[in-house]
């Protein structure tokens, strides 16, 4: 069985106290924090992963707000309040039953270093549905095994004999590019009905809005075109327990009233988001550096300034050109909505706010903002650190390391890639370098950097690790890599790489390290491929 976090099993007690509180005093303001609760519980549900779960919540959730807003409408009718008991004694049964969702798959090391055994990569199941000879299965399969997770296979129309829920089904059609016949939308139906709370991806769809829509209500939670075969099923599966971490959403408010800041903040804090206060607009930009927000809630009328005048000079200063700033005010003048918007703001909210509707503005623009932030810093087809942001973290490890600290870096790259491409295409290029991707993130820590240097090459940091211990990661990710297979259209292929290594303190800068590991690295070319070299120094 799973074991689920904390916070959703108190929010799930939080709501089941609330709803009865609420049936035995039918008083309106206890309606409002059962739907409060309940839409902190569907947050909760979806950054876990559990598709059913968060697809009953919102339902239930729907029904809640339809009765919101007015509270003359309360206590409800018994027949609304006995179908909004149905439908939250399924969620709650469901959670009781599956005590867990797919969690944030861990480092090798730490589990090495001392840490739980939970810290370990564990097998998950993923059902792979089709007919028994299809071919995609086998090698969906023989991926996902090598990457830790347990494959079965499950013909069309089937039910595992196991009631325990898999991470993930994936449904392969008899017919690539044809719409999904009615019996196998039927089997989809029947399995998503069993458990609401797999992951379901469809393989093959065509291009069609209609065959979408329909796969969509039999409950796929994902529809893979045709063309985007095994590799991209098992680039989803693998994000799927690959998740990053959530720091929790910070908000800056700049309210010069007391009362709106305390309904702002607990309104805030009901949905995950924490929050700070300042009642002076000139002091935003201490604030702001000391407090990092991912948002700005600002007040229209201040004394001083307005809120546009304060948005207008953040905007001036780099680093805040691209942070959300929601205003909040009364101001009902489409004309003043308009302007303010047009000289730096993001959205506007009048007072007084309905607290769901501002938890989710805020959080939607914080989630975009986090995104814009990734998406510069990252590689796009690895999800790795791009070059620049490789080289700045290094420089951040060397300075934390201090002057006894320790640290590993490693050049990577793959072995006669120009080959690859040239003999089975990009495509398959593609997915070569993304597998040396997945396996580096499985088998490193999370406080270790792994960076993608530029085409096949990439970049590793070890820190707080002995030099010996280090190269015996590495020679066994290099082993690792070398018996992966690659899927193609004629079937699979293995790829090897080199590796070069430099450590403190023989190397004490940032340029000096990554120059000596990437000297190594051609030096390992030169003796063959598929080793790794220590940089001179480093040897003894």
């Amino acid at each position: 069985m799973f074991n689920f976090p904390q916070s959703i099993i108190a929010l799930a007690q939080t709501l089941e106290r609330g709803w009865e509180t609420y049936r035995a005093n039918g008083d309106f303001d206890a309606f409002v924090e059962f739907t409060l609760s309940l839409n902190g519980l569907t947050e909760h549900l979806n950054r876990q992963h559990l598709p059913g779960l968060v697809r009953a919540c919102q339902e239930l959730e729907n029904t809640a707000l339809s009765l919101f807003a007015d509270s003359s409408m309360h206590p409800v009718p018994l027949d609304q309040a006995n179908g909004i008991e149905r439908k939250l004694n399924i969620i709650l049964a469901e959670l009781q039953r599956n005590e867990t969702p797919a969690v944030l798959a861990r480092r090798i090391l730490d589990a090495a270093e001392g840490h739980c055994e939970d810290t370990w990569n564990r097998p998950r199941r993923v059902v792979l549905v089709s007919r028994a000879d299809h071919p995609w299965a086998g090698s969906l399969g023989e991926q996902l095994s090598f990457f830790g997770f347990t494959p079965e296979y499950l013909r069309w129309g089937a039910q595992p004999e196991d009631n325990e829920p898999a991470l993930a089904f994936a449904f392969i059609p008899d017919r690539e590019g044809r719409a999904y016949p009615p019996a196998e939308i039927a089997a989809i139906v029947a399995l998503r009905t069993r458990f609401p709370t797999s992951y379901f991806y469809c393989l093959a769809v065509p291009s069609n809005l209609q065959s979408i829509v329909l796969l969509q209500r039999a409950g796929a939670d994902a529809c893979v075109p045709v063309g985007n075969k095994v590799s991209d099923v098992l680039s989803r599966i693998l994000d799927l327990v690959e998740m990053r971490e959530q720091e929790m959403h910070r908000v800056l408010v700049v309210e010069d009233s007391a009362t709106a800041v305390a309904h702002i903040r607990r309104s805030l804090s009901q949905h995950g988001i924490d929050s700070r206060a300042i009642n002076d607009p000139r002091l935003l930009l201490e604030a702001a550096a000391e407090y990092r927000p991912d948002a700005i809630l600002m007040d229209m009328y201040m004394p001083f300034c307005t809120g546009v005048e304060v948005t207008s000079a953040l905007r001036q200063i780099r680093d805040y050109q691209s942070l959300p700033v929601i205003y909040l005010s009364s101001e009902t003048d489409i004309v003043q909505q308009v302007e303010a918007l047009r000289l730096g703001g993001d959205q506007f909210l009048t007072k007084p706010v309905n607290p769901i509707i501002l938890a989710s503005v805020v959080k939607t623009k914080i989630e975009r903002y986090r995104e814009m932030l990734y998406s510069g810093q990252h590689d796009s087809l690895t999800g790795l650190l791009n070059h620049s942001t490789s080289k700045e973290q290094i420089e951040r490890l060397l300075q934390n390391v201090g002057q006894d600290g320790k640290l590993v870096v490693a050049m990577i790259d793959i072995d006669r890639f120009k080959m690859v491409n040239d003999t089975f295409g990009h495509p398959v290029g593609d997915q070569v370098i993304r597998s040396l991707a997945w396996l580096l993130r499985g088998r490193l820590r999370n406080s270790d950097l792994v960076g993608r240097y530029g085409g096949e090459e990439f970049i590793i940091a070890l820190p707080d690790v002995e030099l010996n211990r280090a190269i015996a990661l590495l020679e066994q990710v290099r082993e690792d890599f070398s018996q992966l297979p690659h899927t193609h259209t004629q079937g699979t292929l293995r790829a090897t790489f080199s590796c070069g290594v430099a450590a403190l303190p023989d190397y004490r800068s940032v340029s000096d390290l990554i120059g000596a590991a990437d000297e190594s690295l051609l030096e390992a070319k030169r003796k063959g491929r598929n080793r790794l070299v220590l940089a001179p120094g480093n040897e003894g």
